[in-house]
């Protein structure tokens, strides 16, 4: 139940960055290159899921995902002070380094801590939490932007992440190290 407490937490973080990204280039008058940055972002956490699964970590994988969450918290929060999209466009991709590694630990938290008898519907909860989460993410972002700009979700984004972080580390025993 922690594990998926922190999941639903920082899938809103998803959910605000997608929302943060797509008011940014409207805000820059630039509304067409929303997906471009989107697509850089993907391209950095691929390549953070490519660097992750190419190596051996010797950190518990509690500190791996609390670590994975405070670099896409860090990342993210990054992004909030940027005007320009040309200084947006290279940070989005190290803003979206840590989220494939931070999905992939979560996969194998999920994997070590089911019992497993309930391997399926532990994937299945965790499923739901992650999307649960965007949802609330892109529904929270859009009532932010009722009264702040991108900034502000970013900042918002950053903030939980790091949160989820911080979560994960308090309760790394919990989760299996």
């Amino acid at each position: 139940l922690p594990l998926l407490g922190i999941i639903l937490g920082y899938s809103v973080a998803f959910g605000l960055v997608e929302i943060g990204t797509t008011a940014f280039a409207s805000e820059s008058g630039s509304r067409a290159m929303a997906g471009v940055l989107l697509a850089l972002m993907s391209v950095g956490s691929v390549t953070g899921g490519l660097v992750y699964g190419s190596r051996s970590w010797h950190r518990p994988l509690g500190q791996q995902f609390a670590i994975a969450l405070a670099v896409m918290g860090l990342g993210v929060a990054l992004l909030a002070p940027i005007r320009s999209t040309a200084v947006f466009a290279p940070l989005s991709v190290l803003a979206g380094i840590a989220m494939s590694p931070a999905l992939i630990v979560q996969s194998m938290l999920v994997a070590r801590n089911a019992r497993p008898e309930y391997t399926t519907e532990a994937f299945t909860w965790a499923a739901t939490c992650l999307l649960a989460g965007i949802g609330a993410g892109f529904a929270l972002g859009g009532a932010m932007l009722e009264r702040w700009t991108s900034s502000g979700v970013f900042l918002a984004a950053g903030a939980i992440s790091l949160a989820g972080g911080a979560l994960a580390t308090r309760i790394e025993k919990a989760m299996g190290g």
